[in-house]
């Protein structure tokens, strides 16, 4: 992780890392994708919020990619343990750090609602942002990968900068995005693009508004090796995995675990 990289991290709450992925590598993640079924969930993330609403879901997987018959899983292996990522994580989560959930898909296309603003608003010991010894220490992160371009005004991830630290709840015109006070930030971001940002952010998503191309995000979602946010899981559900695959899926715990990533 650069140095750049650490200071836009620790200060925004999220980085965007562009290039991570060629464009051989974002059109092969876009074929398999198609090749699977995709299917709208209901609408209601964008809850009573006039901002938010719009008639569709948004699309998502029916199993999970890393399962996908080769070479349709490769795409999505490749980003499980890409070598960008890894040195990310073991700077912010720790080394041995785990997946927690996903991976998983949001497709969205014009007429797709947003997500109300969630995140870092109440105390949860599973998602922090800390600064000790030199450090930053966190807890539950994501690595969202961009299959498409997003271009300033197309809506998708958006979030508050900076609200990872913030001692004060949002008020509700906030997250609702109904009067944001010109704190809420769509980021921008290109096709092949990662952003990595913690889930004590205030983040969201704001409708999509294109009518020329879908979003399509794939979302990876890691904790420190000792603890889960959700229910670990029992074991990898790879049939052939790498050992640093498996040790992603290690259970929980404070010690002993796998390290990856490291020379």
């Amino acid at each position: 992780m650069t140095e750049q990289e650490k200071f836009l991290f620790d200060l925004w709450g999220y980085v965007v890392i562009k290039n991570v992925l060629n464009k051989d590598e974002v059109a092969s993640a876009n074929v398999a994708t198609d090749h699977h079924q995709i299917t709208n969930r209901p609408t209601g993330l964008a809850q009573n919020s006039s901002a938010l609403k719009a008639e569709n879901g948004r699309g998502e997987f029916q199993r999970n990619p890393l399962t996908f018959e080769h070479p349709y899983c490769q795409p999505f292996r490749h980003m499980l343990v890409h070598p960008k990522v890894i040195s990310i994580l073991n700077e912010i989560l720790g080394v041995g750090f785990r997946l927690d959930h996903g991976p998983g898909l949001i497709q969205m296309e014009k007429g797709t609602e947003g997500h109300w603003l969630h995140g870092g608003m109440t105390f949860d010991p599973s998602q922090y942002h800390h600064f000790s010894h030199g450090r930053m220490s966190c807890g539950l992160c994501v690595a969202a990968w961009q299959l498409t371009d997003v271009q300033p005004g197309d809506g998708g991830f958006a979030c508050i900068p900076g609200s990872h630290k913030s001692n004060y709840r949002p008020p509700q015109s906030v997250v609702s995005l109904e009067n944001d006070f010109g704190c809420v930030h769509q980021v921008v971001a290109p096709a092949g693009s990662v952003i990595i940002f913690n889930e004590a952010l205030v983040h969201g998503t704001l409708p999509w508004t294109r009518t020329d191309r879908f979003r399509r995000s794939i979302l990876f979602k890691y904790s420190p090796g000792f603890l889960s946010w959700g229910s670990p899981h029992t074991k990898c559900p790879i049939t052939d995995p790498t050992p640093e695959e498996s040790a992603l899926y290690e259970p929980p715990r404070r010690t002993g675990r796998t390290a990856i990533g490291q020379t």
